[in-house]
């Protein structure tokens, strides 16, 4: 006998979303339960749970695809957009700097990189796309942190503590409030060796058609290339591909 990996329940709460998209009128828990098979009482757990989180939402005895459906279609569509927009612009400034460029998002508490362009410089540091980082320490998440609606800085404190991941590495939250009034003023992020030892990194916001912050553009370096003399002049690169990246996706600030 095959083995299944599939999981029953998930099985019916697919079955369930997909029946719902296929009737725009709506349709009750009993249309539902015929239309799927499945026991009137899993079809109300299922839909409870469903409407809880906002995937399906009713209206009288009828129901519909919810919000969160549109919200999470869009931000793919829009991850995916950002990341065409930018590949080609992350390899110019791979070329212009000589370092490996990245594009990172926020995800939850922390920072996804979303692109990777490598430079082809013997010495090189990097990681994969998909890999997630946290925003006290590194270019990219401080840069998160100063830029982002979706952020506060005492939410973050809040919940996450500050780990010394190198010598140089932030700590103290009284410190990393500065930092980022500092990242604000001047428009982009260093991290000084804060996250990994001899690796330095540089970061700026990337806006979309709205105004909103949704990305940090940036370079990733060991400290060999990317000495404190050129601090200033990829940090100009680095803004400058973040302006063209934004008005790419629609910005017109």
């Amino acid at each position: 006998m095959a083995t299944s990996y599939t999981i029953p329940v998930l099985e019916k709460t697919f079955a369930v979303i997909k029946c719902i998209s296929e009737h725009d009128e709506g349709l009750t828990l009993s249309d539902i339960v015929k239309k799927i098979e499945a026991p009137k009482s899993t079809v109300f757990k299922i839909l409870y749970t469903l409407k809880s989180e906002l995937i399906v939402d009713k209206k009288k005895d009828l129901y519909f695809l919810g919000s969160m459906l549109l919200h999470y279609g869009l931000h793919t569509l829009s991850q995916r957009n950002l990341k065409e927009v930018a590949h080609l612009l992350l390899y110019k400034l791979m070329e212009e700097t000589g370092e490996t460029a990245h594009l990172a998002v926020p995800v939850g508490m922390q920072s996804m990189i979303l692109d990777v362009v490598l430079t082809t410089h013997p010495i090189r540091f990097s990681s994969p796309v998909g890999s997630l980082f946290p925003l006290y320490c590194t270019s990219h998440g401080k840069t998160i942190l100063a830029f982002s609606d979706s952020f506060t800085i005492d939410e973050y404190l809040e919940r996450n503590t500050l780990i010394g991941r190198t010598e140089k590495t932030i700590t103290d939250p009284r410190l990393l409030r500065k930092e980022i009034e500092k990242i604000r003023s001047v428009g982009y992020s260093i991290d000084e060796i804060e996250f990994v030892d001899n690796i330095r990194c540089c970061a700026a916001p990337v806006y979309d058609n709205n105004g909103k912050f949704i990305a940090a553009v940036g370079i990733t370096s060991t400290v060999i290339t990317f000495t404190e003399n050129r601090i200033e002049d990829i940090a100009s690169s680095v803004k400058n591909t973040a302006v063209r990246i934004s008005n790419a996706m629609g910005c017109k600030e």
